[in-house]
Order: C-alpha cells, then sequence, then structure tokens
C-alpha cells in the first residue's frame, strides 16, 4: 500500500468516525445538553427543563431516591417506551438506584391541572423523565 492511499485510508476513517458521533449525538433525541455534570444543582436542573420548553419552580422541587428494578414490569417496560422516545433507555441502568426530582409546571397551559416535571437522575446526568398531569384522567408526555 501507498503512503498517499495510507493517508488517505486514515482520513476517510477519521471523518467516518466523526460522522458516527454526529449521528448519535442527533439520534439521542435531541435534547440539548448542558455539560457532563447537568444535574448536580437544582438550577441545572430547572435550567434543562427550560431548554425543553418547561418552565418549573424550583421551591416545589421534591428528591427521592428510586432504585430500577432488575426486570421490568409491563408497566415499567411501557414507560420505558416514552424513554426510548425521547433517546433515554432506563433499561441501562437496571438494579441501580438514582434520584427522581418532581418539579411543578408553571406554564402549562391548563392552568386548572397540576402539570408535573419529572427528572431521573444517576450520576449527575439525566437518564429519564417527563411531564405528567396529577388529575385522574390526565396525561403523560415526554420532556420535549
Amino acid at each position: 500500500m501507498t503512503p498517499k492511499i495510507r493517508k488517505f485510508l486514515i482520513v476517510l476513517c477519521v471523518l467516518a468516525f466523526i460522522a458516527v458521533l454526529l449521528l448519535v449525538g442527533t439520534a439521542a433525541g435531541g435534547v440539548k445538553l448542558l455539560s457532563r455534570d447537568m444535574a448536580s444543582t437544582t438550577e441545572k436542573r430547572t435550567a434543562f427543563l427550560a431548554q425543553c420548553g418547561w418552565e418549573v419552580d424550583p421551591a416545589t422541587e421534591q428528591a427521592q431516591e428510586i432504585l430500577i428494578p432488575e426486570r421490568f414490569s409491563a408497566v415499567y417496560d411501557s414507560y420505558n417506551d416514552l424513554q426510548r422516545q425521547q433517546g433515554y433507555d432506563l433499561s441501562k441502568f437496571c438494579g441501580r438506584t438514582c434520584t427522581l426530582y418532581a418539579y411543578t409546571v408553571t406554564n402549562y397551559r391548563d392552568k386548572e391541572q397540576t402539570v408535573i416535571a419529572d427528572l431521573y437522575v444517576y450520576k449527575n446526568q439525566i437518564i429519564g423523565g417527563d411531564i405528567h398531569s396529577t388529575n385522574l384522567n390526565g396525561f403523560m408526555v415526554g420532556l420535549k
């Protein structure tokens, strides 16, 4: 193999690697990440939600430790389908404990409903979340 062909193949490989990184980044749900440590504070979590279009009241923050089960029930499978649609996958965290942060959404169009933003956080990274109504006939949607 000539040096010219070898150089061409190396450049081609580097370009292919960059293309794969860009594709994986865009396929990850389209949610822009603030940084590697995007969920370590209330301010960072609420800023992330704001990027998704949700205004929340930081004073309503509630946190609880959640164990993601080793095996998913049908309900968890269904919830994880919603997560996968937005670029997350809770099955990667089976058997691990994460923190669930909940906030009251203040900019939902129907002021009659109480709407909650949930964020699942593992090692300061958002690994899932949803927006849902607490009404009896409520709803649940992805973050974005």
